[in-house]
């Protein structure tokens, strides 16, 4: 776990939040940061960046000396207020629906404040959000699972504008002697204990809700700045360069992270840790190459919409024009159409 967090840096407001939830409950942050080999003037510079890593031993010092209690998590999690996020949480602001916000959301996760991977799909009885917490430190989990749950809750709120309907929360550790309900409370709905993953529930027709501050123009804004910062995160990196060219290898083809790591004969574990170790990960490569070929394609070679989703590995294009509508804010025919010289 510690390699692939040495690398990745954010802005030091994760740290400015966990300050003012612990102040909240009258505990100073200073001791924390000095145990981390912090200075305590980092958190007056919003200009700063953290390591991941450093973070980390933050939040182990403050588990350590407080006694890591069931639901410090939860607290903390309520403080971390979409424009916490900078353009990311921007973005999400601007979409049209809870839908749309989480896929784009976890298209561009590297630049959340999560250490743990984070999935959004449909199941039986609704949608959920899941945070995979097994590649934590065991002494981190149960905090760190509370704080993003909690706070992946408090940015759905942020989004509507009040408290969207949430079927049910369940977290992989067992229960907390009789706190079930302050975990309850937090989240406003059904918790469940001891189960097989740790979730966030929603019904798939509460996701399709218009989102009150919906802006195409200004997701697409938000959208391409989170493009250049995982730019600028991927640089030119020899390995990035690599997975690049195994993804690219077969037109139409978008093969996942396994079968990449089976053809570069690394295990899949090797490839997430090297792609963190340069600033990125898998989904928001495939992401970030879908999108440049996108334009690239309707831009310079006149191919039609159906063409080009065709080639960038999507079964219907209805679901090629979502996507291409979440990174520009316009439908792939518009974009087309609008950059074609005149007289073409």
């Amino acid at each position: 776990m510690k390699s692939d967090l040495d690398r990745r840096r954010w802005p030091v407001t994760s740290l400015c939040v966990l300050r003012d939830a612990l102040a909240a409950r009258q505990v100073d942050i200073a001791p924390y940061l000095a145990a981390a080999g912090l200075p305590a003037a980092l958190l007056s510079d919003p200009a700063a960046e953290v390591l991941a890593s450093a973070e980390l031993r933050v939040i182990s010092a403050m588990l350590g000396d407080l006694g890591d209690p069931p639901g410090l998590g939860l607290h903390v999690g309520q403080y971390y207020r979409v424009a916490a996020y900078g353009v990311w949480g921007f973005a999400l602001l601007a979409s049209a629906t809870l839908r749309g916000a989480l896929t784009l959301g976890l298209e561009y996760q590297d630049l959340t404040y999560s250490v743990m991977p984070i999935a959004f799909t449909d199941q039986g009885e609704g949608s959920a959000v899941s945070f995979d917490d097994r590649d934590l430190p065991a002494p981190l989990r149960r905090y760190m699972v509370e704080r993003d749950i909690a706070a992946a809750r408090r940015i759905a709120i942020d989004l509507w504008g009040e408290p969207p309907l949430c079927r049910a929360a369940r977290f992989r550790f067992a229960e907390p002697a009789g706190l079930a309900p302050l975990y309850e409370a937090a989240l406003q709905c059904e918790v469940t204990f001891g189960a097989e993953a740790n979730e966030l529930l929603y019904d798939r027709a509460d996701l399709d809700r218009p989102l009150p501050q919906a802006n195409p123009v200004v997701a697409a804004l938000h959208v391409e700045a989170c493009h250049e910062r995982l730019r600028r995160l991927r640089g030119q990196d020899p390995f990035v360069e690599q997975v690049t060219a195994c993804i690219l290898a077969r037109p139409g083809h978008f093969p996942d992270l396994p079968a990449v790591a089976a053809e570069m004969r690394l295990s899949e574990r090797s490839l997430r840790r090297r792609l963190a170790e340069a600033g990125i990960g898998y989904r928001d490569l495939v992401a970030r190459l879908r999108h440049d070929l996108a334009i690239d394609m309707l831009t310079e070679t006149g191919m039609a919409v159906e063409a080009v989703a065709e080639r960038l590995g999507y079964a219907e294009t209805a679901s090629f024009t979502h996507a291409f509508r979440r990174w520009t804010g316009q439908s792939p025919s518009r974009f087309s159409g609008r950059r074609t010289p005149p007289g073409q």
